[in-house]
């Protein structure tokens, strides 16, 4: 346990990931006012966990929201820690399923620890300064615009709000996807047969409950092309195309 601070952090809104006009909206503000403060206060009473005020779950349906984990990348042996990034929507219908998740490290927010006072911000400002002043990821929204300091959290957002990735990704991904045919960039997956890509493509874009209802890559969009190196014979130097 650590002590809280006396002046409360700026983070992003709990609404970060739930789109305007998501038909879950209103069975998530629902769920926020009869459920969540039942939960904070088991947290409290039952499981002596008592989380910073202000801290709540990005919630984007009822009962589920993205929370955040530290990420890290083994490469022979050389482990890469990337921070914390968000993870897909989780299951955090209860005080229970949200202590479990609290005591394996997980966060509420990026850069504070669920025991910190935090204050949210439309403006996505955050304690970590020129960082987010200048993040690499942009996206416009309603209110403000949304800033990303990683590709991972630029990507999530866009995932659970069906936006198309306006960005270039970041050579760890450009680098992972020479494995594949077919890379979906949104779902960071990829595959080596058409027919998988297409699958995947298919559950995303059907309506539900059948699948999803979201807009997705086309397949040609989804295909790998690496540049093809040539030889000239003249000057033998290799020449990308």
């Amino acid at each position: 346990m650590t002590t809280k601070p006396s002046k409360a952090i700026q983070v992003d809104p709990w609404d970060y990931f739930l789109d305007e006009d998501s038909p879950a909206q209103e069975h998530v503000e629902m769920f926020r006012e009869i459920y969540w403060p039942h939960i904070r206060r088991e947290l409290r009473t039952e499981l002596g966990y008592e989380l910073g005020e202000g801290q709540e779950p990005h919630w984007v349906e009822a009962g589920r929201a993205v929370l955040y984990h530290q990420t890290t990348v083994s490469d022979y042996g050389r482990v890469t820690d990337f921070g914390f990034g968000p993870t897909n929507p989780l299951p955090v219908g209860n005080a229970v399923q949200l202590h479990n998740y609290l005591k394996k490290g997980f966060r509420l927010r990026a850069n504070v620890e669920p025991l910190a006072n935090v204050e949210s911000s439309e403006t996505a400002d955050s304690t970590e300064g020129d960082a987010w002043e200048n993040a690499p990821y942009v996206v416009s929204a309603a209110r403000a615009p949304r800033k990303f300091i990683s590709w991972e959290a630029y990507r999530m957002y866009c995932q659970n709000r069906g936006v198309p990735l306006a960005y270039d990704p970041p050579q760890e991904v450009l680098d992972r996807m020479k494995n594949f045919k077919y890379y979906c960039l949104v779902h960071d997956h990829g595959f080596k047969a058409k027919r998988d890509a297409h699958q995947h493509r298919s559950y995303y874009i059907a309506d539900p409950p059948t699948g999803r209802g979201q807009r997705h890559a086309t397949i040609e969009d989804m295909e790998v092309k690496i540049p093809k190196q040539t030889t000239n014979k003249t000057t033998k130097k290799t020449k990308v195309t």
